[in-house]
């Protein structure tokens, strides 16, 4: 599927003819993308001087052992890699007509040939991962991610919507105006295995994936659910509550107020920030957050507010790795995978409706 994918790219050349300085940008170990698998195929047909730039976006920039993890020790040794940082000198590209300053790495723009790689999938603001996302917020300065962030209290900043979703255009303007010479994107179901692979202009290529999305899952209930028992699909989306929260946002509209959310996740590294583990005991409701981002959006404080929107909304219960305290502090009770069932009985008696997601990261359940 992948070779097939990059024989009949989508209106664009073919890898083989990119020349030059050529940059090659991949997801970060946040993302399921998985690159070892993907890359050989993209770089057995490149001719020129390679440079693989691991996107992190304001993630922690990648150590050499993550590299290895992320690109398989024989790339990591082979090519010249870099990872994305937000301490290095970018790139002024002027402002989008969203009036986002766009500053990106100049490893990645300088580049003769831009090639980007990712997986689609749902999130919970740009509407889906993939695409342009490896540009902005992948390779792009702190503020340029916090001024397009900023519009994800638009009612269509949402699960599974583009067209008219000003976080989504604002990133498609910005990896327009950035450059992408090649973009290839795979699907992958619950096991993470490939299913699907685009290849081409990045807009058409986020658009056929998303379709693709939307196939394999969104499910659709017919009314609101007391409970819902949700999974955060396993590593890497529980490595931590930061990632792993996002689970939350895809069941939280189709239950009830009142009702109860139970989110099973390991959350080995526990919260995953300190911005967000630190806002989130400055604030007693979403609204207050919401009015102070809106004057200055800072990353990880965006997650606080999710999160507070949610424990206004139900109760929430954790299984997790991380101790009773940690999940106070974000406004979670933890519990035993057994006590489950009797927890969601006593709040909303044995005839409850309940939803089970074991894949709640990547399944959008919707009405």
């Amino acid at each position: 599927v992948i070779q097939k994918a990059l024989d009949t790219p989508i209106n664009s050349r073919k890898l083989e003819k990119m020349k030059g300085k050529i940059a090659v940008v991949v997801d970060d170990k946040t993302r399921p993308f998985p690159a070892k698998k993907v890359l050989p195929h993209v770089l057995e047909r490149l001719k020129g001087e390679i440079k693989i730039i691991i996107a992190t976006g304001t993630h922690v920039p990648v150590n050499e052992g993550e590299a290895e993890e992320i690109l398989g020790k024989e790339i990591v040794e082979e090519y010249e890699w870099v990872s994305h940082s937000q301490d290095i000198r970018f790139v002024d590209y002027g402002v989008t007509s969203f009036g986002t300053p766009l500053f990106f790495n100049p490893e990645y723009v300088n580049a003769d040939s831009k090639i980007i790689l990712g997986d689609v999938e749902y999130h919970y603001f740009a509407g889906y991962g993939g695409g342009r996302k490896s540009v902005l917020p992948g390779v792009a300065a702190g503020v340029t991610i916090e001024t397009n962030h900023k519009r994800m209290f638009h009612e269509k900043a949402r699960f599974g919507v583009l067209d008219g979703n000003p976080v989504h255009e604002d990133m498609e303007e910005a990896a327009d105006i950035a450059g992408v010479d090649f973009c290839m994107n795979v699907v992958m179901n619950s096991r993470h295995e490939i299913v699907g692979a685009f290849a081409g202009e990045h807009k058409r290529v986020l658009r056929e994936g998303a379709k693709m999305v939307d196939e394999m899952y969104m499910v659709r209930v017919n009314q609101r659910a007391d409970a819902a028992i949700i999974a955060a699909d396993g590593s890497p989306h529980d490595i931590n509550l930061y990632q792993a929260m996002k689970a939350i946002q895809t069941v939280i509209d189709v239950v009830k107020e009142g009702g109860t959310i139970v989110l099973i996740a390991q959350c080995r590294e526990g919260h995953g920030s300190e911005k967000f583990y630190n806002e989130m005991e400055k604030y007693s409701n979403s609204e207050e957050i919401r009015k102070d981002l809106m004057k200055k959006f800072i990353m990880g404080k965006h997650k606080v507010y999710y999160m507070l929107r949610a424990a206004e909304r139900v109760k929430m219960y954790v299984v997790t790795d991380m101790d009773d305290e940690m999940a106070r502090h974000f406004k979670m009770e933890k519990i035993d995978v057994d006590d489950i069932m009797n927890a969601i009985y006593r709040r909303h008696g044995e005839n409850a409706r309940i939803i089970a997601s074991p894949h709640a990261t990547t399944t959008l359940v919707t009405l």
